[in-house]
C-alpha cells in the first residue's frame, strides 16, 4: 500500500463492462489510501447515470464500452460535468483512437496492457492538474496533431520562453507548486503565465491548452 499526501481522496468510477477486468482494478486501487471506488458501470447508459448522481472525480472509461462508446460517452459527460476528469483505458496504441479520446475530452489515455503504476501515476496527475500525457501518448498525439488537416488553418501564437517552458512541465504532469520551484517563481506567478497561455490559446484548462500547444508544436520539440 503506497500513501500519498493528498486534500482529498479520489473518487473514481470504473466504467467497464468485463466483471474480471474490474475486479483486478478493484483489487489494484483498494490498496491505495488515497483512492476511493464509488461506483462501477457496466454499459454506457449506466455509467452516464451515475456520474450524474455521484459526480466522481475521475473515471476510468473502457473506450469500447456497450451501449454508447466510451468517447462518446465522454463527450457527454464533459458536457454536463466539466469537473469530472475521464481516463480513457485501451488495448488501442493507434494515433486515431488516442487523438479521438482527447478531442472527447479525455484528460489521459491508458493502454491495458501497461504497468499499474503508470495507472496510478495518470489518476493522480489528472486529478491534481487536470491532465497526463505519459511520452509514449504523447508521441502517438504529435503524430496525429502534425496531420495537414489537423493544422489547416492554425493562426500563429507567440508564446514567450518561459510560457513555452511552463507548458512543458504541465504536459509533464507537474503541479503549479512543483513547476514554480523548477523555474524558481512563484506559484502566482505560475498561474498568471498559465491564464496568459490560455488567453493566447484560446483555451479554458490545462488539458486543452497542452494539446493546442501540442498542435502547434510548442512542446513536442527537444
Amino acid at each position: 500500500m503506497k500513501k500519498i499526501s493528498s486534500e482529498k481522496t479520489i473518487r473514481v468510477l470504473i466504467a467497464d463492462d468485463h466483471i474480471l477486468f474490474r475486479e483486478g482494478l478493484r483489487r489494484i486501487l483498494e490498496l491505495e489510501e488515497d483512492i476511493k471506488i464509488v461506483a462501477e458501470g457496466k454499459d454506457g447508459a449506466e455509467t452516464l447515470e451515475l456520474v450524474n448522481k455521484l459526480k466522481p472525480d475521475v473515471i476510468l472509461m473502457d473506450i469500447n464500452l456497450p451501449g454508447p462508446n466510451g468517447i462518446r460517452i465522454t463527450r457527454q459527460i464533459k458536457k454536463r460535468c466539466r469537473k469530472v476528469y475521464v481516463i480513457m483505458l485501451s488495448m488501442y496504441e493507434d494515433t486515431a483512437h488516442i487523438m479521438e479520446s482527447f478531442q472527447a475530452g479525455a484528460s489521459g489515455y491508458v493502454i491495458k496492457t501497461r504497468p499499474s503504476s503508470e495507472l496510478l501515476q495518470t489518476i493522480r496527475s489528472v486529478f491534481r492538474e487536470g491532465v497526463s500525457i505519459p511520452p509514449l501518448i504523447e508521441h502517438k498525439l504529435l503524430k496525429g496533431i502534425r496531420e495537414p488537416d489537423f493544422l489547416s488553418g492554425t493562426q500563429h501564437v507567440n508564446l514567450t520562453k518561459r510560457e513555452i517552458k511552463v507548458l512543458k512541465f504541465v504536459a509533464s504532469g507537474s503541479t503549479n507548486k512543483e513547476i514554480a520551484k523548477k523555474l524558481f517563481l512563484s506559484e502566482k506567478t505560475v498561474k498568471n503565465h498559465l491564464n496568459h497561455i490560455y488567453r493566447k490559446l484560446g483555451v479554458k484548462n490545462r488539458a486543452q491548452a497542452v494539446m493546442e500547444a501540442l498542435r502547434r508544436d510548442y512542446i513536442g520539440r527537444q
